[in-house]
This record gives structure tokens, C-alpha cells and sequence, in this order.
């Protein structure tokens, strides 16, 4: 697997990642060109994930919302990809990104994994990759809306070692994280 990089693809943030089950996997950052790939994560995740990303129901990731995803500026947006080879071509099992959203003067944040990939640290290492990546563009405030239900996101965000702070509305946690 190789990468592809454009004059404004950072690709210092480019780096291997090992699972507790001992996989490695590339985290990079995405690429303008990783629309199928996205959608192909998409398509291999559960609905109780998929709700818990999204906060509502999906059937399908909408072409508008790939090309968000997958068009950002690497400074106010930002998103790394867990990327493996599965027979024998490029998958996302992973992304976890931020960005600035001038509406509400908030920098949000997400992550989704695939369920096969899950519970083997590849979600908090991507969120603390993509944090740490936020502090060095001057970002020192996240947030975020999380089900009150989705406790592996809290015991995740828990484990990070951040300054966390949570506030309940209308059945969501409204989630600040100081880093």
C-alpha cells in the first residue's frame, strides 16, 4: 500500500499503527480520491454503529457528505484514515477527523470503526492522533454529540487523558474536550 501524495497532502502525518492483535495498519491522512473507499467503510458497518457516528439512521452515505468528508484544508478540517490491504486492494476500516464549523464557532470531532476492528485500540490511538494534530493547528477546544448510550466512546474519551466535560441535552451528552 502506498501513498499518493499532492503538494498540499501533509504526509508527515503519515504512520503505522499496531493492534493489540498484533495488525498494523497505516494511518494517513485522507485524500480527495478516498470518496469509495469511504463509502465502502460505510457499507461494512453496523446500523448501531453507523447511529452512534451519526446520531440518526442511514441507509447510505449521501455524495454531498463523501465529498465533505473527503475535501478538506488540513488545518481547519482534518481526517486520518486507518487503512489496511484487503484482498489485495486499499480499505478504510477507520477514520477519525475534526472540523470547524463557523456556525456555532465549535470544532467538532468523530470517529467511526469498523466493527471487526473494534476493541483493539484503533479508535482511541486515531483520536488522539487526530487531537494531537488539532493542537499543533492551534485548536484547544473539541466537541461533540454522543449518545448517552454509547459508553465505549466514554470510556474511550476517558482513557485519553484529556480534560473532558460533559453536559446532558435533550438525551445527547454535549462533549467538550481541552486539550
Amino acid at each position: 500500500m502506498s501513498s499518493i501524495p499532492t503538494d498540499s497532502y501533509p504526509a508527515q502525518y503519515e504512520s503505522r499503527l499496531t493492534l493489540k492483535n498484533g495488525r498494523q495498519v497505516l494511518l494517513r491522512p485522507i485524500r480527495h480520491t478516498d470518496g469509495p473507499l469511504l463509502v465502502d467503510l460505510f457499507n461494512k458497518i453496523s446500523p448501531d454503529s453507523i447511529y452512534f457516528r451519526f446520531l440518526r439512521p442511514l441507509q447510505s452515505l449521501p455524495e454531498a457528505m463523501v465529498h465533505r468528508f473527503t475535501h478538506v484544508d488540513y488545518r481547519t478540517e482534518f481526517a486520518l484514515v486507518a487503512a489496511v490491504e484487503e484482498d489485495g486492494k486499499d480499505a478504510v476500516i477507520a477514520v477519525g477527523r475534526y472540523g470547524y464549523n463557523p456556525d456555532d464557532e465549535h470544532t467538532d470531532f468523530a470517529i467511526a470503526v469498523r466493527d471487526d476492528w473494534q476493541r483493539l485500540g484503533l479508535g482511541r490511538a486515531l483520536l488522539r492522533r487526530v487531537l494531537e494534530i488539532g493542537s499543533e493547528h492551534g485548536i484547544r477546544r473539541f466537541w461533540s454529540l454522543i449518545d448517552v448510550r454509547n459508553e465505549n466512546m466514554r470510556r474511550m474519551l476517558a482513557e485519553l487523558g484529556y480534560e473532558v466535560r460533559y453536559s446532558l441535552r435533550d438525551g445527547l451528552f454535549h462533549t467538550e474536550i481541552l486539550v
